[in-house]
């Protein structure tokens, strides 16, 4: 089996190695150049969830506090309706 190899590559010319090889350089090259730019669109795009998840955080705890400060300070508007659905319901009541 070793000398039926060897003798394939034996009509293999010089010109076709050549060939071979230019291709070989051309797929790497290509190759090469499509995984640069897939690494920097994966670094751009890191950076831009990185920033979302961040203003997510930052929508977060702003709506976090307006929920605190309404529960520490009811409305004075608020107040007054619930006195005067509550007036309602003891009128309703007796009535």
């Amino acid at each position: 089996m070793a000398r039926n190899k060897e003798e394939e590559f034996q009509y293999i010319s010089e010109d076709d190695y050549k060939t071979l090889i230019s291709v070989y350089q051309q797929k790497t090259f290509k190759l090469f150049n499509e995984n640069i730019s897939l690494e920097a669109k994966v670094a751009t795009l890191s950076s831009l969830v990185e920033d979302l998840n961040q203003t997510v955080l930052d929508i977060t705890k702003e709506k976090e506090k307006i929920n605190k400060r309404a529960v520490r300070k009811p409305k004075s508007g608020s107040s007054k309706i619930e006195e005067e659905t509550e007036e309602n319901e003891d009128q309703e009541t007796f009535n």
